[in-house]
């Protein structure tokens, strides 16, 4: 007997051998079954198990009672800060757009469009009205 702590245990003969592949593992059964006349190892505790019954029925609130949530509140919320951010900078990409396309068509020159504030406000728009 080695005094090495760490050496493996000594193999017992009547083991199986290991495995040769993956297709070996999964040939094997998954357990040996008990010796003849031993009663399978949850049969104890299922006689000792109280029979299984059934919840008492729902007597709480309807669903009714449950549809206003506190998120409902912050959803609507939110629709409605995207839907009136979205048309302010929709409408605002577009007012600068204008006003600099109308001085540059009188005076001549170059125009601005404001096309980021128009996009991202539409995208708002759009995320608010779907929501």
């Amino acid at each position: 007997m080695s005094l090495d702590p760490y050496a493996p245990p000594p193999a017992d003969p009547s083991a199986p051998p290991p495995p040769a592949d993956l297709d070996e593992v999964f040939s094997r059964s998954a357990a040996r079954s008990p010796a003849p006349g031993y009663p399978p190892i949850g049969a104890n505790i299922a006689a000792r198990a109280r029979p299984i019954s059934m919840p008492p029925p729902w007597t709480g609130p309807d669903a009714a009672g449950f549809a206003p949530s506190a998120y409902e509140a912050e959803r609507r919320a939110a629709k409605a800060k995207n839907i009136t951010f979205g048309l302010v900078l929709l409408v605002v990409g577009i007012i600068v757009t204008a006003v600099t396309f109308d001085s540059a068509s009188q005076q001549g020159g170059t125009y601005i469009i404001a096309w980021g504030p128009m996009v991202y406000g539409a995208i708002r728009l759009i995320k608010g009205l779907a929501a």
